[in-house]
């Protein structure tokens, strides 16, 4: 028997591990486009000098820019599908904006190995702007992003048609009675109904 109160803690962490694996993914793809770019345009694909080998941080930028509108559209469409943006942009620029701002963690990596350390290998230069760097980067991203650009949780009932509903789904009530506890309403923005169940975490 699920009590309200533990299903929808159970619900909130389950969305929130499917979120993190999501993210993990789509952030996989865009690194794996930047990957290429940034290696294209600083060692040629390892076939010899790319034609901005001298500056290899500008082709990070470039590389990550490509990559950063390939993560934000998969984010928006898969990764955070039932979390809205408050944003009128879509929360474009809040993201672009963080991007910016977090892209700074694997460029400080690529300036102590290149400027500080003097390593200019390919395999100094990835490990430390593509390994290392963009670890601490997608970290960073997942929290600013699930917090400042996709903000607002979908209430369940805009999915399913309560929770109930989606805990079926998720196989939580194996055929038990599920209680819930009593109804929590709360006002809806521009909304002149209520919420009738409590939101998604």
């Amino acid at each position: 028997m699920v009590f309200g109160g533990q299903l929808l803690g159970r619900l909130r962490r389950t969305r929130l591990f499917g979120e993190a694996v999501r993210f993990m993914m789509v952030g996989g793809i865009a690194t794996a486009v930047a990957f290429v770019l940034f290696n294209g345009l600083v060692h040629g694909f390892f076939m010899g000098a790319g034609p901005m080998n001298g500056q290899p941080i500008p082709a990070y930028v470039i590389a990550n820019t490509v990559g950063m509108l390939i993560s934000y559209d998969l984010s928006r469409r898969w990764t955070f599908r039932h979390r809205v943006s408050d944003h009128a942009d879509g929360g474009f620029t809040a993201y672009v904006v963080i991007n910016a701002v977090t892209m700074l963690l694997p460029i400080a990596c690529l300036y102590v190995t290149r400027s500080v350390i003097g390593w200019d290998s390919a395999i100094a230069d990835n490990l430390s702007a593509n390994v290392v760097g963009v670890l601490l980067g997608q970290i960073a991203r997942f929290y600013l992003f699930r917090k400042f650009v996709f903000g607002r949780p979908i209430r369940y009932t805009q999915v399913y048609g309560s929770v109930e509903e989606e805990a079926a789904a998720l196989g939580f009530t194996d055929d038990k009675t599920v209680l819930m506890g009593p109804e929590r309403r709360e006002p809806v923005s521009g909304s002149t109904e209520p919420a009738t169940h409590d939101r998604a975490g």
